[in-house]
C-alpha cells in the first residue's frame, strides 16, 4: 500500500481540498516511480490509501479527477522572443 498522509484540517476547513491535493501528489510521484501497475489500479490504490489515512472517499476521488483534468492541459509556449541585434555587453 501506498502511504498517504493524514488530513491536517478538520472536514469544515476550506484548506482541507488543497492539503489533500498535496498529499495525492506526493503519493501519486511515488508510486509513479515504483509501480508498474495500470492507471486503474493506481488509483485504486491512492484512494484505498487515502481512506486508510482518514480521508472521505468522495473528497479523495473528486481530488483526482480534477487533478486530472488539469494534468492532460497542455502548457501553453510562448515563441521566443528574437534577439537579432542584441549584442552581449562582453562586446562592448
Amino acid at each position: 500500500m501506498t502511504y498517504v498522509a493524514s488530513p491536517s484540517y478538520d472536514r469544515n476547513d476550506a484548506s482541507r481540498a488543497s492539503n489533500l491535493r498535496q498529499c495525492l501528489e506526493t503519493a501519486r510521484r511515488r508510486l509513479d516511480e515504483t509501480s508498474h501497475n495500470s492507471e486503474t489500479e493506481k488509483i485504486e490504490t491512492l484512494v484505498a490509501s487515502a481512506v486508510e489515512a482518514g480521508w472521505e472517499e468522495e473528497e479523495v476521488r473528486e481530488a483526482l479527477s480534477a487533478g486530472g483534468e488539469q494534468g492532460n492541459k497542455v502548457p501553453e509556449h510562448k515563441p521566443p522572443v528574437p534577439t537579432i541585434g542584441v549584442v552581449p555587453s562582453s562586446s562592448f
